[in-house]
């Protein structure tokens, strides 16, 4: 979705995903009207933040091993 990235800002991307989307699943295991054990919302947290991070940093329109022409001079 964003592209080549150097290394660092993949790692500090997938830090954040991962970051926020534990502290979302923390908050949601904590809230008492939701019927959610803290345990239970810190794993789907981990889980939600993984995917998140996967979609960030993953490039889906990859180039097909298409051949590069060769133009000869004879």
């Amino acid at each position: 979705m964003l592209g080549p990235l150097p290394a660092l800002h993949r790692y500090v991307l997938v830090l954040a995903a991962l970051v926020v989307c534990v502290g979302i699943g923390l908050w949601f295991g904590a809230v008492p009207e939701l019927p959610l054990n803290l345990r239970v919302g810190l794993v789907a947290g981990a889980a939600a933040g993984a995917a998140a991070a996967f979609v960030l940093v993953h490039d889906f329109h990859q180039q097909q091993g298409r051949a590069a022409r060769v133009r000869r001079r004879h």
